[in-house]
Parts: C-alpha cells; structure tokens; sequence
C-alpha cells in the first residue's frame, strides 16, 4: 500500500527547541526526551544533556557519550480529501479564536490513547520554524491543546505521536478575526 506523504528530515538547530531521541549505539536503547520512563525516573521534557554527569544507559550502563542523535522526520499531510487512517488520526484539526490557537488531534477518528500508542506533544512555530511553545501530554491526556496566538501571522502546528513520529499540515495562514 502507497502513502502519499511526504516525509522531510528535521535538522533541529539546537537540542532546546524540540524533544529530541538518541540511540546508544552500544546496544540500541533509545533515550526519548518526550516520554516518561517509570522505571528509570526520567519526566517528559527532560533533556538527555542536562543530565550528563549522572546519565548511564539503563541497558548496558554505558555513559552518555555513546549515545547519538536520531533524526527525526516531519510527515505532511498533503491530500486532505483523500486521506489514509494514519494520516486522519494525526490530522491536527485548528481553530484560531479568541486570540487562541486550539488544536484537536483527528479529523474523523480521534488519535488513539493507549499506554502503547499516544500524542507525546503538540508544538506550535513561528513562520521562521522556530519552536514557539510545546504542550507535553501523556496516554491518558486528551488530545486538544491551546496555544497563545502570540500575533503570528504565520505558524506551524506538530503533533507528535510516540509511534508514527511527527506530523503537520505545513505552514498556515492566521485568520483574520
């Protein structure tokens, strides 16, 4: 089966800007900055490198410098008429009002909330791509979120899901009210 979405890489400037996932290349355990591990005490939003003279890979106890940025990729929606399950599940429904910027993930289906499969965040950006505020969630949140519409003329919407990675319709144009 064929999924028309484009996928572009992400180059994140700066690790603050956006959660971020690493591979210890000693024995493949990825560190995500957006989810939270029960086990090993680490909260969402927690940057790998501010913990970097504690950090030990909970696998193999290897420190932090055997651990690699894994690129992530922006998946766009392009076809909304015509639409897979995937891409109406992450489908980032937007509703400017108020001076607010409300964001509901699922146009027809709702995205699933299962401990296994959840929005990790929804992030809003500037017309320049750069991260305007980010609302970390966890499997038992619900999946709308409201953003300050801080005078952008332009912005982006990403969800984030902890399995199907990034999503977005591409740059929107701010209604006028």
């Amino acid at each position: 089966m064929t999924i028309n979405i484009k996928s572009y890489n992400l180059f994140v400037i700066c690790y603050l800007l956006f959660v971020m996932r690493y591979l210890c290349t000693n024995c493949s355990y990825i560190y995500d900055e957006a989810i939270w591990d029960e086990e090993e005490w680490y909260n969402p939003g927690v940057k790998l490198y501010d913990m970097q003279d504690i950090f030990v890979c909970p696998v193999c106890s290897e420190w932090i410098d055997t651990f690699q940025e894994i690129k992530e990729e922006i998946n766009f929606i392009e076809n909304i008429e015509n639409m897979t399950g995937v891409e109406d599940e992450h489908y980032p429904v937007i509703e400017e009002a108020d001076s607010k910027i409300k964001v509901k993930v699922g146009k027809d289906e709702l995205h699933p909330g299962l401990a296994e499969h959840y929005i990790t965040n929804i992030s809003l950006y500037d017309e320049y791509g750069d991260l305007v505020e980010e609302k970390f969630l966890n499997s038992t949140d619900e999946w709308t979120v409201v953003f300050d519409n801080y005078d952008l003329d332009e912005y982006e919407v990403r969800i984030t899901c902890n399995l199907h990675w990034v999503w977005s319709l591409g740059k929107q144009k701010r209604e006028e009210i």
